[in-house]
């Protein structure tokens, strides 16, 4: 809670989506490591790109102006099972630092170029209580970026067979100015 607070009064200057390399071999077999896609061919029909919404495998990253930068990814299930927030780089937190992945700069190519020089003016982390056994905490399903009267949903969840919008333990989805969410999520507003 503490790492999304310093987000609010920041200005959006990057997000960046991490995920699964599916075209490495095709594209770039002989690479190592994290792979910036900037291909016009990749960028015809990006793979996180769902109608009404994206969804990235490994996580999300926000660059403020600045030059701050945090992290949104998906947790482990167990004690801490959900979606964090943390004023870290991905690369090297929620990805191996030379992990075969692709980054992909959504910034001027995807709903989030209305947001971009645009300030946090909150943010908002939608907890649950959850019980295994004699154990017992909470967990983040979902995040909320506002940006004055627009925001942003970060929730886990991916894209399904037909492109629908389902439930994931692995994957952080998008939704823009959403006027409801999903029916599974069960936060509160």
């Amino acid at each position: 809670m503490r790492h999304a607070r310093m987000l609010v009064g920041l200005r959006l200057a990057a997000v960046r989506y991490f995920d699964i390399d599916y075209f490495r071999e095709e594209i770039a077999a002989n690479q190592a490591g994290p792979r910036e896609i900037t291909d016009d061919a990749e960028w015809r029909d990006p793979i996180w790109s769902c109608p009404g919404f994206d969804s990235a495998d490994y996580g999300i990253e926000l660059e403020m102006l600045g030059g701050r930068v945090f992290s949104v990814t998906w947790d482990p299930p167990g004690m801490r099972e959900g979606i964090g927030m943390r004023e870290v780089p991905l690369r090297g937190t929620g990805v191996s630092v030379d992990a075969d992945v692709a980054v992909w700069d959504v910034s001027q190519r995807s709903e989030w170029r209305r947001f971009i020089g645009a300030e946090v003016t909150d943010v908002g982390l939608h907890y649950l209580p959850w019980e295994d056994g004699h154990l017992s905490g909470f967990w983040c399903p979902r995040i909320s970026l506002l940006f004055g009267i627009a925001h942003v949903e970060l929730l886990l969840g991916e894209g399904g067979p037909e492109g629908q919008l389902r439930p994931s333990a692995d994957n952080v989805a998008v939704l823009f100015d959403p006027v409801e969410l999903p029916a599974w999520e069960q936060s509160a507003p």
